[in-house]
């Protein structure tokens, strides 16, 4: 039984290498990958924006430094790690430095949300975006470790939006959020994603190569389109995740987002895309 388990890890180490030496001239793979390092390695702030804007909820800034910016980070630290050892030739420290400089003034210019319920709500469709690629990667990855790593960041961010929920639910009593404003939250957000927070990160990724970059290089326009084509083979996105994802599954200009959803479709299937993220 010894010599088995020892030839059965053989055998997936062997598998790995094979599929990591494959991943390395993937595009796609690395442009996506190395975006979400970014995303992830910056949320403390992330979390000092969000802590701001819930400042009259302690339980909510609480939360946020002892659990949420710590998994945020740790995502961060295992995809960094990933990026690195499959493609040594990027400057990751440089790239990141870059995006760090764009994002920050950003998020510090940002005004006050008018409605903490609505606040609420935009962190919950984030955490909805972030499950569904990471999803995508855990089912459609060829590389064991890589579908490791996105198993554990889908998780993470079914639970982070757990909790967004719950701090929704719990100012929207107050407040009464109509179905209007939530959807053209829930779509605004998607959009300020992808013309933003996503395209920040992309930006300085050409330029951070130690020599020759192994990947062919992407404009943002095709890498968008090809990781919505991506998502929707392997993330199973559901009735609204399906709405949620227009604004990433329609080409920059063109037609608007389309009809509302239903109320029931809006307000009670917001709960139910992360769950999946965690199978």
């Amino acid at each position: 039984m010894q010599a088995a388990a020892v030839n059965r890890g053989q055998r997936e180490r062997a598998e790995c290498a094979r599929a990591r030496a494959i991943i390395r001239f993937n595009g796609l793979l690395f442009h996506g990958l190395a975006t979400a390092s970014f995303l992830e390695s910056a949320a403390p702030l992330y979390a000092e924006r969000t802590a701001r804007v819930f400042a009259h909820h302690p339980d909510v800034g609480v939360w946020l430094e002892q659990v949420w910016r710590p998994q945020r980070a740790e995502h961060g630290r295992e995809l960094r790690g990933y990026v690195e050892a499959t493609w040594p030739e990027f400057d990751w420290n440089a790239a990141y430095g870059e995006f760090h400089e764009t994002c920050r003034p950003r998020l510090e210019r940002a005004a006050a949300p008018a409605s903490l319920a609505l606040a609420a709500l935009r962190f919950c469709a984030t955490e909805v975006q972030a499950a569904v690629f990471y999803r995508a990667l855990a089912h459609g990855a060829d590389c064991p470790v890589l579908r490791g790593l996105a198993q554990e960041a889908a998780r993470g961010h079914a639970g982070h939006f757990e909790h967004f929920r719950s701090v929704f639910e719990r100012c929207e009593r107050r407040e009464g959020i109509g179905l209007v404003a939530t959807c053209r939250t829930v779509i605004e957000c998607s959009r300020s994603a992808r013309r933003c927070d996503v395209a920040e990160a992309f930006e300085p990724l050409r330029r951070h190569w130690y020599g020759s970059q192994p990947v062919p290089e992407l404009g943002y326009g095709e890498f968008v389109e090809r990781m919505a084509g991506f998502a929707r083979r392997h993330a199973a996105l559901g009735r609204f995740e399906r709405w949620l994802f227009r604004p990433w599954l329609k080409r920059e200009g063109g037609a608007p987002a389309g009809e509302l959803p239903a109320r029931d479709t809006a307000r009670r299937a917001l709960p139910a895309p992360p769950m999946r993220a965690a199978a």
